[in-house]
């Protein structure tokens, strides 16, 4: 039955209007149906520990390597970047976030060379928690994963005097050079403000470069960029600016991920 209060208020309107505003409203003391606010997109920014995992294949695509268990990444503003020190594998890539879903692409890198490249990925964030993802590619790029967010102590805000050291930084696997940083009094002046020493083996070896790192506010993150030089491969000159993210954890580890797109500059250093 038509409440009384809209037949009076609106009886010169069509019946299929006053139905349409009968069924809108839930009566004359209930007002309009208020709907519920959208769902807000999960923020997964900041520093994801070393306690994750990634399960993938071998080459050959059928054979599933071990799980490790060392995989630790870093989140910020749509870049998405995850690592396996002890495998030397390296996921570099963007992400969407929708809700509690995410979806992206990312290039592997495998023995610090490009392996594969737009591998789709897809996932879930529990926002201060965890990500969770599959890998849509091939070998190395087909398989699961999961990031697990740092507590907070390593998910506070950073500043240079985290990683501006007068102590050099050596890499734990040995493969990437040695990075001496420079005193933090040079943190401030638009100059690298750090270095090689023209170490390290494998395709970097006696590379050295000059970079520069800065702090993302409010994060754990910071940003940095470092020119190549010297390189005995010389194929890593041909695009001789790498770029990425730093993270440390605790206060005596640096997490670094650096690619140009064709090798991967990455790893976990500890205080020398």
């Amino acid at each position: 039955m038509t409440p009384h209060c809209l037949t009076t208020r609106f009886s010169h309107l069509p019946m299929m209007l006053l139905t349409l505003l009968a069924m809108a409203l839930q009566g004359c003391g209930d007002g309009v149906r208020i709907l519920p606010p959208p769902v807000s997109d999960a923020d997964p920014a900041g520093y994801y520990t070393n306690t994750g995992y990634v399960v993938v294949m071998e080459a050959d695509n059928t054979t599933p390597r071990s799980t490790k268990a060392d995989f630790q990444g870093m989140v910020y503003d749509g870049q998405f970047m995850m690592m396996s020190d002890t495998e030397n594998l390296t996921y570099v890539g963007t992400l969407t976030v929708s809700g509690n879903d995410f979806s992206g692409t990312v290039t592997v890198y495998e023995d610090d060379v490009m392996a594969q490249e737009n591998v789709p990925l897809s996932g879930m964030i529990t926002e201060g928690s965890k990500m969770t993802g599959t890998l849509g590619g091939k070998g190395a790029a087909n398989g699961i994963f999961q990031l697990d967010y740092a507590p907070p102590m390593d998910n506070g805000p950073v500043d240079m005097s985290m990683v501006i050291r007068t102590l050099d930084w050596e890499p734990v696997t040995g493969i990437p050079p040695a990075i001496p940083f420079l005193n933090a009094d040079d943190e401030i002046a638009p100059v690298p403000n750090f270095g090689s020493g023209g170490s390290g083996s494998g395709i970097f070896n006696n590379c050295d470069y000059g970079g520069r790192i800065e702090p993302i506010a409010n994060t754990h993150l910071y940003t940095v960029s470092v020119t190549m030089a010297s390189c005995v491969n010389t194929k890593i000159l041909d695009i001789s600016t790498y770029t990425g993210l730093v993270s440390v954890r605790g206060n005596d580890r640096l997490i670094l991920v650096l690619t140009n797109g064709a090798y991967d500059f990455s790893g976990e250093y500890r205080k020398r």
